[in-house]
């Protein structure tokens, strides 16, 4: 039976639970320690401890790197053991995160096939921002989404990009999760067919422990952008699991950023209609507004205007090509 000297009181705590009086054996508590931190760390590493030498101390934090633990059984001596300190257990805590932040990232990663995180989305960043005057403000804006991230987390402040096709809600969105992702932050950008495809494809290999392991990690990602919504077949099936996928995120709190063509202005029922879903039984349209009511209750609505830059980026390649045969 190993028996710790208490740090406070002089006392022994016994691996019974039993406390004892062991000041008469002349061994002074170290009084710095956090009593919450891990007293022992292995028996291999513990030597006989030495009452006139003073206990080491760490020469970073100046806490306790040792402590003498009294064994009353079967050796009835006092032997010097590892502590951690706090900078040890910062250090410890820094990298117990870090190997968390690494375990989601490679089970996200497993998404990447069905992801819109390719070379595109690679390239989609705020250093490549072709700026004009239609697009200055959603540059602000998407910057500064992530200069704040802290707040954004901790007020779970999600966004819902609407506008015309091409004009770069996809592109400033992309941007964010680069940004965010060159910082350390857990990022998964993919549209709701490509997630709908991961659900099904993981159902059919392992069943609903595979469609469940999905939704815990898009709940565990600190970030999560869906893009086109409203362009995916619309099915019962597909219906309940993006309401599965969108109230997941509203239960943990999480941020998340939706992109979509459909008008969602406030006095538009299009996004509404959309997301609406013909019930077969009776065969009506299912108006609960489920999906609806959780996107508008998780994310601010800001449409994006401006001319697309997909066409404007033909143009140029038609001007490109018109140089290049000699014919301007």
């Amino acid at each position: 039976m190993a028996e710790i000297i208490n740090n406070q009181t002089h006392t022994a705590v016994s691996s019974r639970g039993n406390f004892r009086d062991y000041s008469h054996k002349g061994v002074e508590p170290d009084t710095n320690i956090d009593p919450e931190a891990p007293i022992l760390q292995t028996v291999v590493n513990a030597q006989n401890a030495n009452q006139g030498v003073p206990l080491p101390i760490c020469e970073v934090c100046g806490e306790f790197t040792h402590k003498d633990v009294y064994f009353a059984e079967p050796m009835n001596t006092t032997r010097r053991m590892g502590i951690a300190c706090r900078c040890r257990r910062e250090k410890d805590r820094r990298y117990e995160e870090r190997e968390k932040r690494l375990a989601l990232q490679r089970r996200l990663d497993k998404f990447r096939a069905y992801s819109l995180m390719d070379a595109n989305f690679e390239n989609s960043t705020f250093a490549n921002w072709e700026m004009r005057d239609d697009n200055n403000k959603l540059y602000h804006l998407a910057k500064e989404y992530c200069n704040n991230w802290e707040s954004v987390v901790k007020n779970n402040r999600g966004m819902l990009l609407h506008g015309v096709a091409g004009c770069g809600k996809s592109y400033a969105s992309f941007a964010i999760a680069n940004e965010l992702y060159n910082k350390g932050v857990s990022a998964l950008a993919i549209s709701v067919s490509g997630i709908l495809d991961i659900i099904r494809d993981s159902f059919d290999n392992h069943g609903e422990m595979g469609e469940q392991d999905v939704f815990r990690t898009l709940g565990e990602a600190s970030l999560l952008i869906l893009d086109d919504l409203g362009v995916e077949y619309r099915t019962p099936w597909s219906y309940e699991r993006l309401y599965k996928i969108i109230d997941t995120r509203s239960r943990v709190k999480k941020p998340i950023i939706i992109t979509t063509n459909i008008n969602a202005g406030d006095n538009s029922t299009d996004l509404i209609d959309n997301l609406s879903i013909e019930d077969s039984r009776p065969r009506t349209i299912n108006r609960s507004n489920r999906i609806y009511s959780r996107i508008v209750g998780m994310c601010a609505q800001i449409e994006v205007t401006g001319a697309s830059w997909r066409i404007q980026k033909g143009e140029k390649n038609l001007e490109g090509l018109l140089h290049d045969l000699g014919m301007v």
